[in-house]
């Protein structure tokens, strides 16, 4: 059984959405299915080479992961073109198995659980059957993060047992794709916390990085 991510992050090979659906991979490959030894093929929407051969290939009998990152609740220009490009397949994939893989910095499932309603209605208008959709909460920084490191080193896991279960039965396991979601809201003690947190290890170092951590309190409109 061939797997094709097609993977739809701005961000490319740099991405933490190459990252996530790498373990997948992972797990997929180290089982063998019920058509003998797995492959995974991986494209990269935001180059414009792979873009074409991507839309070409999706149509092919396999199964078709789509993975990006949602900002503030909405998908990045990219996914939406390559979504708008397969549309020419409109209700001629039933040989397609259909896979999504989204991920939100914010930790909440609130901030996926509507794009999840959105992509298998997609699946539905493309004739596909969808398997189901992965979804995660907090994934911002997942690749920087240590796979053998508690946290990340289970996180990492969870995707390969995905990928291993998904390559047997052709299904997603509820259980763990709960734990990936994240909580439906943070707990009160716990929320004041979020975004100062998440300003000091990753927007001031942002910041930093692309020098203008000395203008942050700037207001060049006023």
């Amino acid at each position: 059984m061939r797997l094709n991510i097609f993977n739809c992050s701005p961000r490319g090979k740099r991405s933490n959405t190459r990252v996530l659906a790498g373990a997948f991979a992972e797990g997929f490959l180290e089982t063998e299915g019920p058509y003998g030894q797995n492959e995974v093929r991986e494209y990269f929407i935001s180059d414009p080479g792979e873009f074409r051969l991507a839309s070409e290939v999706f149509g092919e009998p396999c199964v078709a992961l789509i993975a990006f990152p949602i900002y503030v609740d909405a998908m990045p220009a990219i996914a939406k073109s390559f979504i708008e490009e397969i549309a020419a397949y409109k209700g001629r994939c039933s040989s397609t198995r259909m896979l999504f893989l989204i991920q939100s910095g914010f930790p909440e499932e609130t901030h996926t659980r509507p794009m999840k309603a959105y992509l298998e209605k997609l699946a539905k208008r493309l004739g596909a059957p969808c398997d189901g959709v992965i979804r995660m909460g907090g994934g911002e920084g997942a690749r920087d993060r240590v796979r053998g490191s508690k946290s990340g080193g289970k996180m990492f896991e969870r995707y390969r047992m995905l990928g291993r279960g998904y390559a047997a039965n052709a299904v997603l396991d509820e259980a763990i794709l709960a734990k990936l979601a994240g909580p439906k809201r943070l707990p009160a003690l716990l929320a004041p916390l979020v975004l100062p947190l998440a300003n000091f290890f990753f927007w001031d170092r942002e910041l930093k990085r692309n020098d203008a951590f000395g203008k942050r309190f700037d207001k060049p409109l006023e």
